[in-house]
């Protein structure tokens, strides 16, 4: 009987693998913070969509810790750099509550991909191809409905 590591085994399950994930959050908050900071000159506005992207990346990353270090990496170049531009954190109310709503984001965009995923949103790799969508070889002097007949 072999046995196989936890880590192992939900990356064999599912082709994100967590430790890709971490730095994609990592490029994927960056990216995002950097295109909020030119898009929006006002911080809530700032706040909102970088809060929206994080949600949209637990959705697609489906690992909770993933969702959570891109949750803690969007806080601090939010904190940091959105909201303080001088680039310090703080760690006032407003900064605390701020965190904490892209932690419940980022778990609930877990969830929305974990339910997408279940309830079979999401194209199988495996599934067969369908006639119509088959090519068949191109020989020299042949027609293309000459060719389609050999398909059906």
């Amino acid at each position: 009987m072999k046995v196989v590591s936890l880590t192992e085994r939900a990356g064999s399950m599912r082709g994100n693998r967590l430790e890709g994930l971490i730095p994609a959050g990592f490029v994927f908050v960056i990216g995002l913070c950097a295109a909020v900071a030119l898009a929006f000159p006002e911080s809530t506005a700032r706040v909102v969509v970088t809060t929206l992207g994080v949600g949209v990346f637990g959705a697609w990353a489906v690992r909770h810790l993933a969702a959570l270090c891109a949750a803690a990496m969007a806080w601090c170049f939010t904190t940091g750099f959105l909201v303080n531009t001088a680039g310090e954190l703080t760690f006032r109310r407003e900064d605390l509550v701020r965190l904490g709503v892209f932690i419940v984001v980022a778990v609930a965009g877990c969830f929305c991909g974990q339910a997408f995923r279940a309830l079979g949103y999401r194209r199988r790799l495996s599934e067969p191809i369908r006639a119509e969508h088959r090519q068949a070889a191109v020989l020299p002097g042949q027609a293309r409905e000459d060719r389609q007949k050999h398909l059906v």
